[in-house]
């Protein structure tokens, strides 16, 4: 399955998906977490795993109802510093003000948008005049992101010191189930 397919699946979920918001895992927030904290973006499939951690992350803290839990979006601005010194094929960005400043991302067929209160510029390398195709994301963030980490090609992604991630993420998660780890010492290491 290429890129193209993977993206298509998944904004066509998400267009089709009539249910109540998913109530999000703990679990799933706390590897979603990990993959934004370690993750090494150098494609478009680790920069599509990478926002669509963070649009779980954003509907995770809209369920939780917990200010501290906004800490990943920090991580925004992080994305945008990491992709403006690379050049990620198929993907696309821009900054409106819509209600604040409102990234849009857009890889293959699919957006995934931030509101966000800090700006920063763009890459004219990835600039592109684009309005919100009013997709929502949010309401299935952990079945699309689960549905791109079992695409095949997320086996072979990589941490910033290049150790395969989904090991490391599985691990993470098993030693939280078997309380080996708290959410709290997990929270303090990401």
């Amino acid at each position: 399955m290429e890129i193209n397919e993977l993206t298509f699946a998944l904004n066509e979920y998400a267009k089709t998906y009539r249910g109540e918001p998913e109530k999000i895992k703990e679990e799933d927030y706390l590897k979603a977490l990990y993959y934004i904290s370690n993750l090494y973006i150098k494609d478009e499939l680790d920069a599509l795993v990478f926002l669509l951690a963070m649009n779980l992350c954003n509907a995770y803290a809209k369920q939780a109802d917990n200010h501290d839990v906004y800490r990943f979006k920090k991580d925004i601005n992080t994305f945008v510093d990491i992709i403006n010194k690379q050049k990620i094929a198929n993907l696309k960005a821009c900054m409106t003000n819509d209600k604040g400043n409102l990234y849009i991302f857009e890889i293959a067929n699919i957006q995934i948008t931030f509101h966000d209160e800090k700006e920063t510029a763009v890459n004219e390398f990835y600039q592109k005049d684009m309005t919100w195709d009013a997709i929502k994301k949010q309401p299935c963030a952990s079945r699309l992101f689960n549905m791109c980490l079992s695409y095949t090609r997320t086996n072979y992604q990589i941490t910033m010191t290049g150790k395969p991630i989904k090991i490391l993420a599985n691990k993470l998660i098993d030693d939280y189930h078997k309380k080996i780890l708290t959410i709290e010492d997990i929270l303090e290491n990401i």
